[in-house]
């Protein structure tokens, strides 16, 4: 590649990977050079840093990274195996989206789920508990936009309110769930859905601090949905579930696989 072109490049990748460190001991601990890539590029995918239909370019991640083009190829084909990239013609990898109807389903379905397990948990939370999901709401309460910061420490919340539910894979579920629509959601936010927010997580917290298990699922549930109608009021509804995602910027024409 062209020094020049690389010197472009280079920095516009390292945005989109600020959110990940290369040389983290989690990633070197991994198997293989394809996990590392693959780790990578799902977490920048799922934080939102490529936009749906964006092509993941195999020469430019592999000079990035500073490996050859196979293990770039192999990462592509785990991510393709997920659901996350598509291969299109001539070679190209693209992000895949989620359309409206899609992301709503979603969204439901973590609303129910997460509901759920607060009403299994509720009744176990003690005091040590409630002050830690307090000290997060104040932490949360000092965050002033959508940034990493920001759906790392919502998501502590999340988990915080149902970790003593002893569900461990309806939690893997709920997570999955939330790693699709993330991107989503901070895309849509504003400054006056993340105070709602906020305010919201305050509700919950007061409800359990009353034993009023109930109360605070349904809350739950309703805060979930709360972030969906965002969406939807921002982007439409689609009559055949058909609309394509948000996406910060208009995706690239390309030409259709074979």
């Amino acid at each position: 590649m062209d020094q020049r072109l690389k010197k472009q490049i280079a920095p516009q990748l390292a945005r989109k990977f600020e959110r990940l460190k290369w040389d983290d001991i989690h990633l070197r601990e991994r198997k293989t050079t394809t996990d590392n890539l693959a780790n990578a590029l799902r977490i920048a995918i799922y934080d939102g840093q490529f936009d749906d239909d964006e092509e993941l370019n195999q020469v430019e991640l592999a000079d990035f990274f500073g490996v050859s083009r196979v293990p770039v190829r192999e990462a592509l084909r785990q991510l393709q195996a997920e659901g996350l990239v598509q291969s299109i013609a001539h070679h190209r990898t693209i992000v895949c989206g989620m359309n409206l109807s899609q992301i709503i389903e979603s969204i439901e379905m973590r609303a129910v789920l997460e509901a759920h397990l607060l009403r299994k948990a509720s009744k176990k939370l003690d005091g040590r508990d409630l002050r830690a999901i307090r000290q997060i709401c104040a932490e949360v309460d000092k965050i002033k936009d959508y940034g990493s910061q920001w759906v790392l420490k919502n998501w502590e919340f999340h988990r915080a309110l149902y970790a003593q539910s002893g569900s461990q894979s309806i939690i893997d579920t709920i997570e999955r769930l939330h790693l699709k629509i993330e991107r989503y959601m901070r895309r849509t936010g504003n400054k006056e859905r993340l105070q709602q927010a906020a305010a919201e997580h305050r509700q919950i917290l007061s409800a359990l601090e009353q034993h009023d298990f109930e109360k605070a699922a349904t809350l739950l549930e309703k805060h979930i949905l709360n972030s969906g109608e965002v969406i939807r009021w921002q982007y439409g509804d689609s009559d055949e579930g058909a609309e394509p995602a948000p996406s910060k910027k208009k995706p690239r024409a390309r030409k259709t696989a074979p």
